[in-house]
């Protein structure tokens, strides 16, 4: 089987369920996202993409047909655990179908709820700490969890067979281990590579495995979710940081060997850098796995928008063959991007911190290359 044919049968088996579900799911997500429908009673593709990337306090499994044009939610009710100075520290769940039954039930708690948003009933200006388990968080939890169930047990089989040849989930590991050690990690950090390969391979992982399972069903797109990345980002930041240099503080505030009136120019300029290099990780990991769930309930969406909603099922059929070829396209593409962005993100990572580490003699970052 050559590459592309192996692609392709990956992308069909990870995107005919992705198409099936979005089918199924599109209009009840479309209904959730808006308590007031519109006036004209359009299918608004806006409201579905916005629907699709922002968080909740519940996981939304599938609506059910309930006749006359209504659903029946299904859902998992996730945690909320709220900490204000009046109540403390408050662990409760909110159940219902509708807006208005999950305010009325926080109203009951003392509370009020808007948009996710939750303060106590009376005292908008109270200090009141959202401490939830969102339906990002819980993706995050599960993500953590993978990785730790399947890399021990990899560990236990390098400890059961030390010295042997590795077998099974061993020889993929240990094939991604030693690119990113050897592509990524030497050549950036020369000898300084094994202090932070650690974190370099838990954001490869981790960036690789939440999108991977960001294109199954049911799953939540965390990396789609701009919170997500620029909270990697801030990570990658602080410890680029805090690993910098004498140089690298000396190159940023004050120039040496430079005119004093170029070194007032180069300040605000070497400012706006160290903060933009953090910037641009976050935006650019969420920009492109967003961009292509966005894509996929894009094309969709087509079917609803010419189907009319159930008016016209032969514009909703015509379309149906061409967007679903279409979609497992994009889904191939998907399924590298997964990978490409955990790598160009890593990749980044060594090389602002081996660029904070640089001192003038680079000597022994030389010797690490020769």
């Amino acid at each position: 089987m050559t590459r592309t044919s192996a692609l392709l049968s990956v992308a069909a088996r990870w995107g005919c369920p992705l198409i099936l579900a979005v089918l199924l799911l599109a209009p009840a997500a479309l209904r959730a996202s808006s308590e007031t429908p519109s006036q004209t009673g359009e299918f608004k593709i806006s409201e579905l993409l916005f629907h699709h990337i922002l968080d909740s306090h519940s996981w939304h499994l599938v609506d059910i047909p309930a006749g006359n044009g209504h659903y029946t939610p299904i859902s998992i009710p996730l945690p909320w655990i709220v900490y204000s100075s009046e109540k403390g520290l408050d662990i409760f769940t909110l159940t219902g179908h509708s807006e208005a039954e999950l305010q009325a039930q926080a109203a009951a708690r003392g509370y009020e709820l808007q948009h996710e948003k939750i303060h106590l009933a009376g005292q908008p200006d109270a200090l009141v700490l959202d401490l939830s388990i969102t339906k990002t968080v819980a993706q995050m939890l599960i993500v953590a969890l993978i990785l730790f169930l399947v890399l021990t047990a990899v560990a236990r089989a390098y400890a059961r067979r030390p010295g042997e040849a590795p077998r099974g989930l061993q020889n993929f590991f240990e094939a991604v281990i030693v690119f990113v050690r050897d592509e990524i990690a030497k050549p950036n950090l020369g000898t300084k590579h094994e202090r932070f390969l650690p974190y370099l391979l838990t954001l490869f992982f981790f960036i690789w495995t939440a999108n991977l399972l960001g294109l199954t069903p049911l799953n939540s797109n965390i990396m789609g979710n701009i919170s997500v990345t620029v909270a990697l980002a801030t990570l990658t930041f602080l410890l680029v940081q805090f690993n910098g240099s004498k140089d690298h503080w000396q190159h940023i505030f004050w120039f040496p060997g430079v005119p004093v009136p170029v070194k007032l120019i180069m300040l605000p300029v070497e400012l706006v850098g160290l903060f933009a290099k953090p910037f641009s990780l976050a935006v650019r990991l969420f920009a492109n796995i967003a961009a292509g769930h966005f894509m996929v309930l894009s094309l969709i969406s087509l079917i609803f928008l010419l189907g009319k909603q159930g008016a016209n099922p032969a514009g909703a059929f015509a379309i149906l063959p061409l967007s679903i070829a279409f979609n497992l396209f994009i889904m191939t593409l998907e399924v590298l991007v997964a990978v490409i962005q955990a790598y160009v993100f890593t990749l980044l990572t060594a090389v602002f911190l081996g660029m904070a580490m640089e001192s003038h003699d680079h000597a022994e970052h030389e010797q690490a290359h020769h």
